[in-house]
């Protein structure tokens, strides 16, 4: 059987975030914090408010599955929440509008060392798009917006559903056991208190790079070369979280958790269930028929090419398989044109890449 594993950490490679595009986002993203830090506070002398803001990193820029776009003019998507800090109950605080409203006008107020293309006033989120100039990344970061008395249980000011107990928090969490890694809440809660223990995590954990981590970085890549009607990275980092299959192998890991998801849905009548708050939400659940008949015969076609490229003896045959739903950037000009166990062969040498970590 052809063993594709070293394709596979080429291809996790070039997918990857790298080091120095993990700093480039880190700093525009704080430069947004320091933006809408000082323009609210333009805004909170002339609406005489009292709440005070905090930010919390989130997603998959934290649990570090957050992956290189294929297309170069795509965008990077990051999510940082912004919280209110406040007494009111739900019914004596403004509605969710006003609070997306308070941000727009510290975004439009506050001063930053990058343009901003365009503000999006999303129905759970602010989206702030920035447009890349002379070689700079094309990237937006989502803004959700929350009200909390308690931390442990904000709610997010969503226009359409009204606030409702949301804790992104709770998901970092949650994926965090499952490699169990070591991450506590507290890292990200009370960050000045932990910031030793949390930049050790990083450095000593993270830096290792679970194989879960990678699954979910190949189901994104997947999804973000077929297109179309492809669930979004939470569904896909949901699914590989309940379904995955450990392997000493990636490719085995990676056919073997496709395998276990498509059972997974066929047994709860395709859905993916959110872990966390809010409790029992259903993430297909206003998918249309057709979406959800896309992602089928999508999967179904992917565990396919999966099983073939594993029985298949030459890796360059077996490469092409994976490639079919992976893309270009899939590796198979350093695949073995070769039957297993063969001593003759023709290969290119294999291209490192600089992926050191930092959060």
């Amino acid at each position: 059987m052809a063993n594709c594993n070293n394709l596979f950490s080429e291809y996790n490679r070039s997918i990857r975030l790298t080091n120095e595009r993990r700093v480039t986002l880190r700093e525009k993203r704080n430069d947004l914090r320091k933006r809408i830090n000082g323009g609210y506070d333009v805004v909170k002398n002339l609406d005489k408010l009292e709440h005070l803001l905090e930010f919390q990193s989130q997603g998959s820029y934290v649990m570090d599955t957050i992956i290189n776009p294929s297309n170069e003019e795509d965008q990077y998507d990051i999510d940082d929440g912004v919280y209110f800090l406040g007494k009111l109950s739900r019914d004596n605080r403004p509605q969710p509008a006003t609070f997306h409203n308070w941000i727009i006008r510290s975004i439009e107020a506050g001063k930053s060392d990058y343009e901003v293309e365009e503000i999006i006033d999303k129905n759970t989120c602010v989206r702030v798009v920035y447009k890349g100039k002379n070689g700079d990344l094309n990237y937006h970061v989502d803004l959700p917006i929350y009200y909390t008395i308690d931390i442990n249980e904000p709610d997010l000011a969503d226009k359409k559903e009204w606030w409702h107990v949301s804790n992104p928090i709770e998901f970092i969490i949650w994926f965090e056991n499952k490699i169990e890694s070591g991450f506590k809440k507290e890292f990200i809660l009370e960050s000045r208190l932990y910031a030793d223990e949390y930049d050790s995590w990083l450095n000593d954990i993270r830096k290792k790079d679970h194989q879960l981590r990678r699954i979910v970085r190949y189901l994104k890549a997947w999804g973000d070369f077929i297109k179309g009607d492809m669930p979004p990275g939470i569904v896909m980092t949901i699914l590989a979280g309940e379904n995955y299959s450990e392997d000493l192998r990636d490719d085995i890991s990676l056919k073997n958790t496709l395998i276990n998801i498509r059972d997974y849905l066929n047994s709860n009548g395709f859905k993916c269930i959110r872990p966390t708050t809010p409790e029992g939400e259903d993430l297909f659940e206003k998918y249309k028929a057709e979406q959800k008949e896309y992602f089928k015969n999508a999967l179904n076609s992917f565990i396919e090419s999966a099983n073939q490229a594993i029985e298949l003896e030459n890796q360059k045959s077996a490469c092409r398989k994976w490639q079919k739903h992976l893309g270009d950037r899939f590796p198979c000009f350093l695949a073995k044109d070769e039957i297993e166990g063969s001593k003759t062969y023709v290969t290119a040498p294999l291209i490192k890449s600089d992926n050191s970590r930092s959060a």
